[in-house]
């Protein structure tokens, strides 16, 4: 018996036509024991140098299908209909997260056969209802590209999830800290408010602030500071500048049609306070307020003890509020316009508009301020409505 490496292509070819020779010897025998040694360096060679390449998706689900019996109807279950088992046995279409997990589960194809592209895989999630998010939304507005929001809700809302930096988002308990009591909970659609936190933690991503931030800037008179900027016509960006060089971040997200929310205090993982506004109501005095009672609550400390290190609010909600809201509402109240004074001058009563703007004068703040507070306090809305800056400031931030 006389056996070289097989090492070469001129060796591996030799070695084919020797094991032609000795197929069907004996084990046992001299030419038994050649072949075996022959076979195994044969498949070393052919593993290091002619893998064979793994099924594609496609052949993997079509073979299953021959050893079960199974016909194209037998895949809807599993894909979703018969056209879309049609369209991804010709592939015409790509298999989504969730036909994926799903033909690995009942099927028993390896998911990384299935898988294309070394795309993620995550084997959570099968509990997640994705169509309920607003997907069609997320991909109308930009914020994801690539993705059919008819078939790909998972990989749109994970793709949300990675630029958020949230990857684990849709595992972790308690993900957001909806205050404001029971009223809130039964008329907000959830899905979409976690949709608008992620894309508020994604857009956050995108914000190098001056400096780490450090609680104990944040009192009465740095409020009060950004409420002065109020009376500049690009007040509202001068003060996300200010913000951004505090090592807070402002991000402006719209909301999601079925929500009700106004804005947001939140930690992100870094460590780094966030705060959101939704501009639901695009009007300069909700702007300031909104913007206040967020600081507040970072100032107050409420969103380091809340789950999750989220508050979100509808300052809607008067009646529903709990004691942090007041909190909140009461600081923000104060820090742009002083009670001493709010009390003391008569534009609260007379609500003239020569009196507004001496009591804005007074407070260094923008009229708007004092009108919506007025409308505020006679809970009447139809009131005052040209001197509350409508249409003013998604105008800033939005284009």
């Amino acid at each position: 018996m006389n056996i070289r490496p097989v090492n070469s292509e001129q060796a591996y070819d030799e070695a084919i036509k020797r094991i032609e020779t000795l197929w069907g010897a004996e084990s046992g025998t001299l030419e038994g024991d050649e072949l075996d040694v022959l076979l195994t360096l044969v498949r070393v060679y052919e593993k290091e140098n002619h893998p064979v390449p793994p099924p594609t998706p496609i052949e993997a689900i079509r073979f299953v299908m021959d050893q079960r019996g199974m016909k194209q109807v037998d895949l809807v279950p599993y894909i979703g209909s018969r056209s879309k088992v049609s369209e991804i046995l010709r592939g015409k279409r790509t298999l989504s997260l969730s036909m994926i997990r799903s033909l690995h589960t009942h099927l028993n194809i390896p998911a990384e056969v299935l898988i294309s592209n070394e795309m993620n895989f995550p084997l959570n999630g099968e509990d997640v209802n994705w169509d309920s998010f607003p997907v069609k939304e997320i991909v109308d507005r930009g914020w994801i590209t690539g993705f059919d929001y008819k078939t790909q809700a998972e990989e749109i809302m994970r793709e949300l999830a990675s630029q958020a930096c949230a990857d684990f988002y849709f595992t972790d308990q308690n993900r957001v800290c909806l205050r404001q009591g029971d009223g809130r909970k039964k008329k907000d659609n959830s899905y979409s408010i976690d949709a608008w936190i992620l894309r508020v933690l994604a857009q956050a991503e995108e914000i190098e602030t001056g400096l780490k931030f450090n609680p104990d800037i944040i009192d009465n008179s740095f409020i009060k500071k950004l409420a002065y900027l109020s009376v500049l016509k690009d007040g509202p960006l001068r003060a996300r500048e200010l913000l951004q060089n505090k090592g807070i971040k402002l991000v402006v997200v719209p909301h999601f049609d079925r929500t009700y929310l106004d804005g947001a205090a939140l930690i992100n993982k870094k460590g780094e306070p966030i705060i959101a506004l939704s501009l639901r109501y695009d009007r300069l005095d909700n702007f300031w307020f909104t913007l206040s009672h967020e600081l507040a609550h970072l100032m107050l400390g409420h969103v380091y003890s809340a789950d999750g290190q989220c508050i979100i609010d509808d300052l809607d909600l008067i009646d529903l509020q709990d004691e942090i809201e007041n909190e909140a509402n009461e600081l923000a109240t104060e820090s742009l316009i002083p009670s001493q004074l709010w009390n003391s001058h008569p534009a609260r009563k007379t609500r003239k508009i020569k009196d507004i703007l001496d009591l804005a004068a007074k407070a260094d703040i923008h009229k708007s301020i004092v009108a919506g507070r007025i409308r505020y306090e006679r809970k009447n809305h139809s009131i005052l409505w040209p001197h509350v800056g409508k249409g003013i400031v998604r105008k800033l931030f939005l284009t």
